[in-house]
């Protein structure tokens, strides 16, 4: 799994591939006043609490998802410390699932 650097000062999001990180520029506004950027197979939004950070993340299955590939997309969810930069990587504990209209943990 990708490791991201987020930092909500300046709202740049990056990914180390190697030793180098790589900005990623492609920006949107979520919902509820999330910040979001568009990953290749998906996309992670930021939402700001005053003493913590919420990120949502969906990551798209390779092939896509369709009804010869019922493979769905996989939702990531965590809270971290409001600190810059913040550095995460997703793991399978993240991943969270919507049942009865709310997100709650995949594998609890």
């Amino acid at each position: 799994m990708l490791k991201f650097k987020f930092d909500y000062l300046n709202n740049t999001l990056a990914y180390q591939k190697g030793e180098y990180w790589y900005e990623i520029i492609e920006e949107f506004q979520g919902s509820f006043g999330s910040q979001g950027f568009q990953l290749d197979n998906g996309w992670i939004s930021f939402t700001l609490y005053e003493k913590q950070i919420k990120i949502f993340a969906k990551k798209e299955s390779l092939e896509g998802n369709d009804f010869l590939n019922p493979e769905p997309a996989i939702y990531y969810r965590k809270y971290l410390p409001k600190q810059r930069p913040l550095i995460f990587t997703f793991e399978d504990k993240d991943q969270v699932e919507k049942i009865n209209g709310r997100w709650g943990k995949k594998h609890a």
